[in-house]
């Protein structure tokens, strides 16, 4: 398998690992105190949102390559000045992998443009499969140290209810 067989579908995968960044980055700083860090709060909870949007109508095909330039640049663009507006609701490593993966998708949809229409048609099953595993390599710890994150329930703590007999 080609390299760039192999990575066709990276750019969508990325989308989706920064777009579940983005939305974990913005829930945390909805709930801050300043009126700037909750309107940029908002403003990631719509990336988020869009970015995952784009990454399903990227892995149709070659729709949307024009679209994943500027997502990616806002990708980059909109969690860095989220450390910057609150730095206490917003975590460097987060930030880190948003970017990351941010990259993934701008650089992907260049490739895409540069190429032109068929370049990036679906990839096989080992392409997904490796590029899943990088994806959630890098969003697992990142959503961990966001704020819904950081106060989220620990696993074990929940409580289940026991039976009564009569």
């Amino acid at each position: 398998m080609s390299p760039t067989a192999l990575t066709r579908t990276w750019p969508a995968l990325g989308g989706w690992g920064s777009g579940l960044v983005q939305l974990a980055l913005g829930a945390g700083m909805v709930t801050g105190t300043g009126a700037g860090a909750r309107a940029l709060g908002a403003v990631l909870v719509a990336l988020g949102a869009g970015t995952l949007a784009w990454g399903v109508v990227r892995l149709t095909g070659d729709r949307g390559t024009r679209t994943g330039v500027a997502v990616g640049l806002a990708g980059i663009l909109a969690p860095g000045a989220a450390l910057l507006v609150d730095p206490v609701h917003a975590s460097v490593l987060a930030v880190a992998a948003a970017v990351v993966l941010s990259l993934v998708v701008g650089i992907g949809a260049a490739f895409g443009l540069r190429r032109g229409p068929g370049a990036y048609a679906p990839a096989g099953m080992t392409g997904i499969l490796v590029g899943s595993v990088l994806v959630a390599a890098l969003v697992t710890p990142a959503l961990a140290a966001t704020e819904a994150g950081r106060f989220a329930t620990d696993h074990g703590a929940h409580s289940v209810p026991a039976e009564h007999t009569h």
